[in-house]
C-alpha cells in the first residue's frame, strides 16, 4: 500500500477519486475486492476513470492488495461519502493546481460509462461543478471558492461526528446537472448486499 501522494500535481485533466472508505457492512466483504472476471472493483473504476481522460487517480479511503496508485487518507473515518470528497479537497488545495477538477465515482457502482464519466468531467469546466439530477454521485467538483467554503463548513461537522449527505454537501452550489434517462440510471445502480451483488452478476452473464 503507497501513501506516496503526488505533490503540485501539474495537470489541466480531472483528477479520479474513488470512494472507497466504507466499511461494506451490508455486503459483508470489503466491495472494493469484489470481482468482475479478473477485475476487482476497484481497478474497474481505475480503468473507466482513466478512459474519461483523468490524469491522476486515486482513492480515497485506504489501500488494497492491488493498489499501487495513490491513496487520500479519509480525515473522518465513517462518515459516508462526504467524508471522502471533503479530504480529497482538502488534498487538492495542498497538492494540485488551483482550479482543478475532481471526478468523484464510487467503488461499488460497477456499470458507469466512460461516456458518461466523460460528459461530467467536460461539463464540469464552468461554475462549481457537474452532477446528475437526483443522484448524488458520480459528481465532478471544481476547487471554486464556493466548493472550498463548503469544504470548511462540513468539515467542522465532521469533526464533531456529525454525518452530511452528499445532496446536503452540493446543494448551495452552482453546480450543472445531467437529466437522466434510462440508460443513465441503469449505470447508476449500487451493489449493497449480496443479493443486489449476484443480480447483477447474472445480468452481466446474460449479455455475454
Amino acid at each position: 500500500m503507497t501513501m506516496n501522494l503526488h505533490t503540485h500535481t501539474a495537470t489541466t485533466k480531472a483528477i479520479g477519486v474513488i470512494l472507497a472508505g466504507g466499511k461494506s457492512s451490508r455486503m459483508g466483504t470489503d466491495k472494493a475486492i469484489l470481482r468482475i472476471g479478473n477485475e476487482s472493483l476497484l481497478r474497474r473504476a481505475r480503468r473507466t476513470l482513466q478512459e474519461a481522460g483523468c490524469g491522476l487517480i486515486s482513492v480515497s479511503g485506504h489501500g488494497r492488495q492491488d493498489w499501487s496508485d495513490d491513496i487520500i487518507p479519509d480525515q473522518f473515518r465513517n462518515m459516508g461519502p462526504v467524508g471522502g470528497i471533503v479530504s480529497a479537497l482538502c488534498w487538492a488545495v495542498e497538492n494540485a493546481m488551483p482550479d482543478s477538477r475532481l471526478l468523484f465515482v464510487p467503488v461499488d457502482a460497477p456499470l458507469l460509462s466512460t461516456a458518461l464519466l466523460t460528459s461530467l468531467c467536460e461539463t464540469a469546466r464552468e461554475g462549481d461543478g457537474c452532477c446528475i439530477s437526483t443522484f448524488p454521485l458520480p459528481l465532478a467538483l471544481r476547487t471554486t471558492e464556493s466548493v472550498l467554503k463548503q469544504c470548511a463548513v462540513a468539515s467542522l461537522d465532521l469533526a464533531a461526528g456529525a454525518a452530511w449527505s452528499v445532496k446536503r454537501f452540493i446543494e448551495p452550489l452552482a453546480l450543472s446537472a445531467i437529466d437522466p434517462d434510462d440508460a443513465i440510471r441503469h449505470q447508476l445502480v449500487n451493489v449493497n448486499t449480496p443479493a443486489q451483488w449476484e443480480t447483477l452478476l447474472r445480468e452481466l452473464e446474460n449479455r455475454t
